[in-house]
């Protein structure tokens, strides 16, 4: 991720600025491509769909109103556009969080931005499962492992991790101008990393932790994900709400005598934030200063991890289980445990992120090979930290580390 040192105020604006490419997976899909190419509404919506064209048209301009495109130049009219000119963008940065920036997201906030994130992951591992695809290609990983580090071997293989996805992203891009220039067919290829602390045994019981204890969800919230990160990222009242009731117990009342403000506007971000799901009432008081009024009191919720397990199911044509599967399934134990413990996002320097690229075959290789160079570096620094560990008595960090280069079908290219 990004390492960009800047004052609380404008990573604040930044978060903002974030809501608007979150308030849609459209939106999100639109600065993720325009990153690496220019594009026209038109342009995308072929490759893509996303509905309407008017759809289409509106979330760009919307986007560039935000500063996220940039005007590129128009062509036409004439040839396939006809009798419209056709405007070109590019995007100005990717919608990421630097890590300066996702230590101001509440910490119930940045474990449902994980869960999803592996959710949306595990949905690719499924659909490569049933259309053949993840074990297609030679330079195919899909596999983890759980070692002891020191914190100088946490840092140095988060950083290399860090480099790599980075430089995935160029690949891409190097791809596309030799396709260009060769004709040859692209293929769709998803790339996944993951660096977290994993959970010991006594924390996966119940054991001591050192972040807060999240209320638990009977179901997950029916407003979309997206557009529940955007609604908070958009206020700044919203997020420090959230923040207090990671916490502790609060109400409305509590807030607005600690923190001020219009009480009204108060009671209103609450229950907007009850009813996006980071906020779950766990209790009310009436009597004393409260008269005859109910006092509602509120705790951060957490993701609804064991309520919804369709993402673990598999498609009935890939019977039998393969090995690659019941592989990840441990992966997704190892997750679901670190979560539920309060170790996945104990460090704020961990790493998780899995993205979508379009490459050639010589794409393809170079990755393969710069993800097997990423495996060999993280043994040797996993044999330094124990060796470290041995003459330090430093105590271990049990961290679990995954990596994911496969083959995907290109169906599932066209998602917002």
């Amino acid at each position: 991720m990004m390492k960009t040192k800047t004052g609380v105020k404008a990573r604040l604006q930044y978060l903002r600025r974030l809501s608007v490419v979150w308030a849609s997976p459209l939106a999100l899909k639109i600065v993720t491509e325009l990153y690496l190419r220019e594009m026209s509404p038109k342009q995308f919506h072929a490759e893509f769909g996303g509905g309407s064209i008017s759809r289409i048209d509106k979330t760009f301009k919307k986007l560039a109103g935000h500063g996220w495109l940039r005007y590129i130049h128009s062509k036409g009219p004439g040839g396939s556009r006809r009798g419209a000119r056709e405007h070109f963008y590019r995007a100005t940065a990717l919608a990421i969080i630097d890590d300066e920036t996702w230590a101001l997201v509440p910490y119930s906030m940045r474990v449902a931005i994980s869960w999803m994130t592996f959710k949306q992951f595990a949905e690719r591992v499924k659909v490569a499962l049933k259309a053949k695809t993840l074990t297609a290609r030679a330079g195919t990983h899909l596999g983890w492992l759980t070692i002891n580090l020191d914190q100088v071997g946490w840092e140095r293989i988060v950083a290399a991790i860090n480099q790599v996805f980075e430089s995935i992203f160029e690949e891409q891009g190097d791809a596309k101008i030799r396709i260009s220039h060769t004709g040859e067919r692209p293929m769709l290829a998803t790339v996944g990393f993951a660096a977290f602390e994993s959970a010991t045994r006594s924390q996966a019981v119940g054991g001591e932790r050192t972040t807060p204890y999240l209320a638990e969800v009977g179901k997950e919230c029916p407003v979309p994900f997206t557009l529940r990160v955007s609604k908070a990222f958009a206020d700044e009242l919203c997020m420090k709400i959230i923040e207090e009731a990671n916490k502790r117990e609060i109400s409305a009342p509590l807030f607005h005598a600690e923190f001020g403000g219009d009480i009204d506007v108060i009671r209103r971000r609450f229950k907007a934030m009850e009813k996006c799901g980071w906020l779950k009432q766990v209790g009310q008081e009436t009597g004393g200063r409260r008269r005859s009024a109910v006092e509602l009191f509120y705790r951060a919720a957490g993701p609804a991890i064991f309520q919804e397990e369709d993402w673990a199911k598999l498609p009935s044509s890939s019977k039998p289980v393969p090995a690659i599967w019941t592989t990840f399934a441990h992966l997704a134990e190892k997750v679901k445990e670190a979560i539920v413990a309060g170790t996945f996002e104990a460090r704020l320097d961990n790493h998780f992120s899995w993205s979508l690229l379009r490459l050639d075959q010589e794409g393809w290789e170079k990755v393969a090979a710069v993800v097997d160079d990423l495996l060999a570096q993280i043994f040797r620094e996993w044999q330094a930290a124990e060796r470290r560990i041995a003459v330090s008595g430093e105590t271990a960090i049990a961290t679990t580390i995954a990596l994911a280069t496969f083959e995907t079908p290109m169906k599932v290219a066209k998602e917002p």
